[in-house]
């Protein structure tokens, strides 16, 4: 393993901290999102790697989607709440929370793009040991408001559009008014049984809860897709309906370990691992 321990020389060595104000507004409009990470900074390969390398071992999918996903959420609540360090030119913050094999922190170093065409900042150091006196904390990722298993839940989704390639198995010939209660029917059901995994998905905080409507017997097992719930008042609102695979990254974003998520997501993801890369419609 290439030693990191050290960060490298920033661009602009002793010029002044930017603002969080500026910070947040080099984010751009899109909220908790890869494509806002990517406006952000620049994530060189190496540096990224190197980060998979130092951390526990966990499968992060083609082209590191779910990484992404979670630096994408952890650094840009870490701007909102001020959870970093200015440092001789660098911003230094802690890359959520993950650890090394051992159980330490793992920090990341941000400088000023010295590309102006690019973006503004570039991520130049990965490590465990940053040279500062203080050490930033992990951003607090909120509150999700509790899902009821007395609460309605109203999907309100267009389940027959064309573009939706979620299948609904023996749905085929079934009225709007059946699907809709079928679905809704297994969601209650999966809810009382505790199966449902917070979310951070489309910039809002939710759930995601397994729907079974085919088999009902291994609740590890696999579902026939999964349904993004956010709870208004007293009722759980679907918006959507997703493949296991799609649900994964935005849960694993609100986690420490994966090994946190419900054995249904992780058995789906691991399923798809060895398969083909999923379709991703969380950025």
């Amino acid at each position: 393993m290439t030693s990191t321990d050290q960060p490298s020389q920033p661009v602009h060595e002793g010029s002044e901290a930017p603002t969080r104000q500026r910070l947040l507004a080099d984010f751009g409009d899109e909220y908790l999102s890869i494509q806002a990470l990517f406006r952000f900074c620049y994530l060189p390969a190496g540096r990224l790697s190197f980060l998979k390398e130092l951390a526990v071992d966990e499968q992060w999918g083609a082209r590191d989607f779910a990484l992404l996903k979670y630096l994408a959420v952890h650094l840009r609540l870490s701007v909102e709440q001020g959870c970093y360090l200015w440092n001789e030119g660098q911003l230094v913050m802690t890359a959520g929370d993950l650890t090394t094999k051992t159980g330490a922190p793992i920090y990341l170093g941000i400088s000023a793009n010295a590309q102006p065409e690019g973006n503004p900042w570039v991520v130049n150091w990965v490590g465990e040991r940053p040279s500062t006196q203080a050490l930033p904390e992990a951003p607090d990722l909120g509150t999700w408001a509790s899902l009821d298993t007395s609460h309605e839940v109203v999907v309100a989704c267009e389940l027959d559009h064309p573009e939706r390639r979620v299948h609904l198995p023996g749905f085929d010939d079934a009225s709007a008014v059946a699907k809709c209660a079928a679905i809704a029917g297994a969601i209650s059901w999966a809810v009382h049984r505790g199966l449902a995994t917070p979310q951070i998905h489309s910039g809002g905080r939710g759930y995601f809860v397994p729907v079974y409507l085919g088999s009902r017997e291994d609740l590890h097992a696999e579902p026939d897709f999964v349904a993004p719930v956010v709870v208004q008042s007293d009722r759980g609102i679907v918006r959507a309906v997703l493949s296991p695979q799609n649900a994964y990254a935005p849960a694993r974003a609100v986690v420490q370990r994966c090994e946190e998520l419900p054995p249904w997501l992780l058995g789906a993801w691991e399923s798809d691992e060895r398969e083909e890369e999923p379709e991703q419609a969380d950025a």
